[in-house]
Formats: C-alpha cells, sequence, structure tokens
C-alpha cells in the first residue's frame, strides 16, 4: 500500500513540473502596461515592459520601458504575433494598465473585453482607461519621445482617482459586469496626455457597447455624485472663497405612475473652507448660511448637467434603469422594451442639503 502511495505521488509530481512550463523571472517579460488598437483592418497590440525585471516584475525602474507591437485580425492573434517577436516569453499576469485606442473602442470594446477576460493569468483588478481621439500604441510612442514613464504615470493616475473617488469602478471585473446590461451605457475613463503627464478628463460613454461619446468632468462628476461615490470636490463660490466636500452621500428613489417616471435625488454633502481671499467675515451665521445655499446650487447645477445629459441624449448613462428593475420588479418587465424611449421623459427632482463643518482659522485678517 504504502509503495502505491509513493508511486502515485510521483507520478503527480512529475505531472506539475511538465504541465507548469516554469520560467525564471529574467526569461519573462512581464507586461506593465498593454495598448489595443483597431487601424488599417486589423488590431494592433503594443506592450510596456521593464528590460530589468529585477526581484518584483511588476516594478520596473524608471527610464528602462521597452515597448513591442505585435498585429492581427483579431486581439488574441496580434497577442501570438506580439509573442513570436519576443526574444522572451511574453505575459500579462501582472499587467496593470489596459489602454483602448479610440478606433478600437468605437468598433467595439466587447471584442477588446472578451480577449482580456479569456487570459486565465490576467488580473481582474486591473485598470482599463480610453485614450480620446487617437490610438493607444501613439499615445505611448509620444509618451516615451517626452521622456516619460509610462508605468508610473499611470499609477499616479489610478492615485489621483482614489484623491476624487471612494472605489474604482474601471477595473477589468466591474466592466465586464457593468456591460453585461446593454440597456445601460457603460462609462470608462478616459484619458488625455498633457506636457509631461496623463490627465483623466472624465467619461467614455459606451452605448450597446460602441464608443459614443465623451463627457466632460463636470458632467462626469456628476455622474459620481448620483453614484454616491464621491470622496472629495472643489467648490468655487464668488469673492474667491474656495471650498472641499469632505463627506458625500446621495440615495436614489424613483416613482412610476401610469409609465410616467420621477426619479428623485436625495444628496447631503460637508465641506472645509479651503480658501478665503475677501474682506468680509465669512464666519458669522448669516454667511455661513449664504455660503451653504450657494454650495447647495453649484452642486445642483454639476448633478444636472448629468440628468440633463441622460435626457437630451436618450442615453441612460445613469443606470436608471438597473434602479427600476430593482425599486418596481413588477412592472418594470411591463416597460423594459419601452425603455429607451422613457429616458428622455424623466422628471428629476432634487433635495440638496449640506453643511460648511470645518473652518480653520489661522489668524485675522
Amino acid at each position: 500500500m504504502k509503495k502505491l502511495i509513493i508511486f502515485l505521488f510521483s507520478l503527480i509530481l512529475c505531472g506539475c513540473s511538465h504541465d507548469m512550463n516554469r520560467r525564471e523571472i529574467d526569461e519573462i517579460n512581464f507586461i506593465h502596461v498593454m495598448g489595443i488598437d483597431y487601424s488599417e483592418g486589423e488590431y494592433v497590440l503594443s506592450a510596456i515592459y521593464s528590460s530589468s525585471q529585477g526581484a518584483d516584475p511588476e516594478k520596473g525602474l524608471a527610464g528602462d520601458e521597452e515597448s513591442s507591437e505585435g498585429r492581427g485580425a483579431t486581439p488574441f492573434e496580434a497577442f501570438q504575433n506580439l509573442k513570436l517577436k519576443n526574444k522572451k516569453t511574453v505575459s500579462i499576469a501582472n499587467t496593470g494598465y489596459f489602454l483602448i485606442g479610440d478606433r478600437a473602442a468605437s468598433k467595439g470594446i466587447d471584442v477588446c473585453i472578451d480577449f482580456l477576460s479569456r487570459d486565465e493569468t490576467v488580473k481582474m483588478e486591473s485598470l482599463l482607461f480610453i485614450v480620446k481621439d487617437m490610438r493607444a500604441v501613439d499615445f505611448i510612442n509620444e509618451s516615451f519621445e517626452k521622456g516619460q514613464n509610462v508605468h508610473e504615470d499611470l499609477e499616479a493616475v489610478e492615485q489621483k482617482q482614489q484623491e476624487l473617488v471612494t472605489r474604482n469602478d474601471n477595473t477589468l471585473v466591474n466592466i465586464l459586469n457593468a456591460l453585461e446590461n446593454d440597456i445601460t451605457c457603460g462609462l470608462i475613463p478616459y484619458l488625455v496626455a498633457d506636457e509631461n503627464s496623463f490627465l483623466l478628463q472624465g467619461y467614455a460613454v459606451f452605448d450597446k457597447l460602441i464608443l459614443v461619446d465623451y463627457l466632460d468632468m463636470d458632467t462626469s462628476s456628476g455622474v459620481n455624485f448620483i453614484k454616491n461615490i464621491i470622496r472629495a470636490y472643489p467648490i468655487y463660490l464668488e469673492d474667491n472663497i474656495g471650498l472641499s466636500i469632505s463627506y458625500s452621500k446621495s440615495r436614489i428613489k424613483s416613482k412610476l405612475t401610469n409609465n410616467e417616471l420621477k426619479v428623485m435625488i436625495d444628496l447631503s454633502f460637508e465641506t472645509m473652507v479651503k480658501e478665503v481671499n475677501t474682506d468680509n467675515n465669512i464666519f458669522t451665521e448669516e454667511e455661513l448660511n449664504r455660503l451653504t445655499k450657494m454650495q447647495n446650487t453649484y452642486i445642483e447645477n454639476i448633478i444636472k448637467k448629468a440628468t440633463n445629459y441622460s435626457i437630451h441624449t436618450g442615453r441612460d448613462i445613469l443606470q436608471i434603469a438597473r434602479l427600476m428593475e430593482n425599486q418596481h420588479n413588477k412592472k418594470w418587465s411591463e416597460i423594459e422594451d419601452d425603455w429607451s424611449s422613457m429616458i428622455s421623459t424623466i422628471e428629476y427632482e432634487f433635495d440638496i442639503k449640506s453643511q460648511i463643518t470645518k473652518s480653520f482659522i489661522l489668524g485675522s485678517r
């Protein structure tokens, strides 16, 4: 019996060593950033990896980035072509960022997402960004020409996201879940190139998995308020008075009567005074009440940019369909087929409450 157990254990070990196809770290190019484009009838994959992998394959040394490209009729074929061009084994097991070019997104984001999600090594928490009005490969190459470290700059973008919102909805797993429902629109953050950095400018809008528009920052912020993911947000009032939101909470309710839909958005938030460049004393009760009303109006106008966009375009960027399905499950089945025509008829009501909670005074003027 003992001999049989030893024999079986030996077989298992042999099978494992054969199937694992082991490679040393220095024999693998771990891709940090991958771009996906569609150009001249084929997909183009551009990969950035570190030429000196070191002990931690997820982090390369500044200035040691290298890139390579692969082309094919599909993203998978392009990836195989990229592998053939590399002397080392190529892996996306540690890829933290995927950049989707404008034309690839316009052709259909589902093709790109399907390719990524079927790789058993991919990190589901990897972040996806759309590159506005250009190819990802050009975005990457221009960054190289400016002497940027693309991976480090994208890490800085991720940190900025975390400072502004409570969660990153542009992870691969979140986007997969969001795109399952083609009744609502998908939103993915997009990037533009600045002098020596990358800037988040808002959301790219996907309707039926096709890129159809780009939202500006204010409209995108309005979406974030309604989604209840705002962590911090600046408010600029008259007399050069600046405040910053330190807490925000939104609640959405809906009322359906005779196929007429009303959506109530309740938002409460707190702010801190960050800048005062006026001779007036803003810390009196009367003045603080006036500023509170002003900041309520300021944020309400930001939220209205998102709701007005949805009304004027007929695109459900706020995912009200999901709200309806959850809050009016039985009635939803009756109106689901007519939902696309109902989006522009939704009536929105707003209840905005706030208070200025912290006002640090270091001295008097």
